[in-house]
C-alpha cells in the first residue's frame, strides 16, 4: 500500500482485515492483501459521518485522524475517540452519548407508538436479533445482539406526525443508537434529530455521534 494522504489514515501493521470499514463506507475504504486502506478522503457530511462511524466500529482502532480541525477534534472527542487523534487538543469535552431521537413519520412508519414498536420488534427478529416478548409494555422493545445483554428502546406516540424514541443501555448505547438509526433510515424517516438527555443544551445531530 502507498502512503495515504489526508487527515484520515490507517495505522501501519494494525489492520486485521475485519471488513467493517469497507462495509460502512465502501467509497472511503478498500481492502488490500494485508491491510485495508483509505481509498479517498470523505467529501460530504454523509461520508464524514460514516468515516467517524467506521473509526468507532473498528475493533482495533486502526483508523486515525491526523488533522487539526477544531470542530472535527471536538466531534471525535464527544464520540469517545480522542485517543485515535494524532493531535488531540487539551480538552475537558465529555463523551456525549446521544440517547434520544425524534423524527418525522414517513409512509413506512405508523404514527402509533405501539405499532411502530411492533414493527421494530419484528424487523429486529428478522435480522436475527434476540427480542423479548412485549411483556413490559407494547411501546417498549428489549433487544439483544450478544448473549443475553438486552437494551431498551421506548417509543412515544407522535405529535403532528413527529415521534420520539428513547434508548437505555448499560454499556452499548452507541451500538444501540446505530441499530435504531439504521432502522429509521431503512424506514425512510425524515428529519432525524439525535440529542443527549444528560445535556439538554448540547447541539442536536442527524446521527448518533
Amino acid at each position: 500500500m502507498t502512503k495515504e494522504k489526508g487527515d484520515f489514515y490507517i495505522k501501519p501493521d494494525c489492520c486485521t482485515i475485519c471488513g467493517v470499514p469497507e462495509h460502512i463506507a465502501p467509497e472511503i475504504f478498500e481492502t488490500g492483501e494485508t491491510s485495508c486502506a483509505i481509498r479517498r478522503q470523505p467529501c460530504s457530511p454523509n461520508e464524514l459521518d460514516r468515516t467517524i462511524r467506521a473509526m468507532w466500529s473498528s475493533e482495533v482502532n486502526c483508523i486515525r485522524f491526523r488533522g487539526t480541525d477544531e470542530l472535527l477534534l471536538d466531534r471525535i472527542a464527544r464520540a469517545g475517540l480522542l485517543d485515535q487523534a494524532d493531535h488531540p487538543r487539551p480538552t475537558d469535552t465529555p463523551v456525549q452519548l446521544r440517547d434520544k431521537v425524534s423524527f418525522q413519520i414517513s409512509k413506512d412508519l405508523s404514527p402509533s407508538a405501539t405499532r411502530a414498536a411492533s414493527s421494530f420488534r419484528n424487523d429486529m427478529r428478522a435480522k436475527g436479533k434476540r427480542v423479548l416478548p412485549a411483556v413490559f409494555g407494547r411501546k417498549c422493545v428489549w433487544v439483544s445482539w450478544y448473549k443475553a445483554q438486552f437494551h431498551q428502546v421506548t417509543f412515544s406516540d407522535s405529535r403532528n406526525y413527529r415521534m420520539t424514541i428513547s434508548l437505555r443501555s448499560k454499556a452499548q448505547l452507541q451500538g444501540l443508537a446505530w441499530l435504531v438509526h439504521d432502522w429509521l433510515v431503512a424506514k425512510n424517516a425524515l428529519d432525524i434529530c439525535w440529542t443527549a438527555t444528560s445535556d439538554p443544551q448540547s447541539k442536536s445531530s442527524s446521527t448518533p455521534m
